[in-house]
């Protein structure tokens, strides 16, 4: 079934967080760890080490806080689409991002309309219909007017089962190519510093 993302997902973008903003950090009890365009990776993960703190002068509204099933995407191109989960809820998400929900599950799974936010094609559509733009921000409108097809349930479970243990495995790669990259610069430089003959 070839359908638009609007038909079957709603959208919001996030907050303008100067409105809220307090200088007053240390007598606000109104603290939030707030996603950012760093924050959301290539991978479809959250970055946690990018999350940063944002003090408010007042409670926030819930809608802009991230729960699980939402699909955080960046008003940038590339999306980096994410699929929140219950271990990255309750992120506030600011005005750069934007939250999808899918309408009905039984239709369309939301880790399934976060791998079509993801694939290539639709990014470069994306990208084409906002050449125009300098900074390559992406309207809200135009991925909402993006044409996926929605295969049956079954197919979805398949795929998305078969993207995400892609992911895992390129990320477990990625973090043992960063140890090893440590492990290497200290070894060089243990024998460069004349601790090692």
């Amino acid at each position: 079934m070839r359908v638009r993302v609007s038909d079957v997902a709603s959208a919001q973008s996030g907050l303008v967080l100067s409105r809220k903003e307090t200088s007053a950090q240390a007598n606000t009890p109104f603290k939030y760890r707030r996603l950012n365009l760093r924050a959301l990776e290539e991978n479809g993960f959250i970055n946690f080490a990018e999350l940063e703190m944002f003090y408010s002068r007042e409670p926030l509204e819930a809608s802009l806080l991230t729960k699980p099933k939402d699909i955080v995407i960046r008003l940038f191109t590339p999306m980096h689409p994410v699929l929140i989960d219950s271990q990255n809820k309750g992120l506030l998400v600011p005005s750069q991002l934007a939250i999808l929900k899918v309408i009905d599950e039984s239709i369309l799974m939301p880790a399934f309309l976060r791998l079509c936010l993801a694939q290539n094609d639709l990014q470069e559509r994306v990208k084409k219909l906002e050449h125009g733009t300098a900074q390559r921000t992406v309207k809200l409108r135009t991925v909402l007017d993006e044409i996926i097809n929605i295969p049956d349930i079954k197919t979805q479970e398949k795929v998305v089962n078969l993207d995400l243990t892609n992911r895992n495995r390129e990320r477990k790669y990625r973090e043992l190519i960063r140890q090893e990259r440590l492990l290497t610069e200290s070894i060089i430089g243990r024998i460069l510093g004349g601790q090692e003959q």
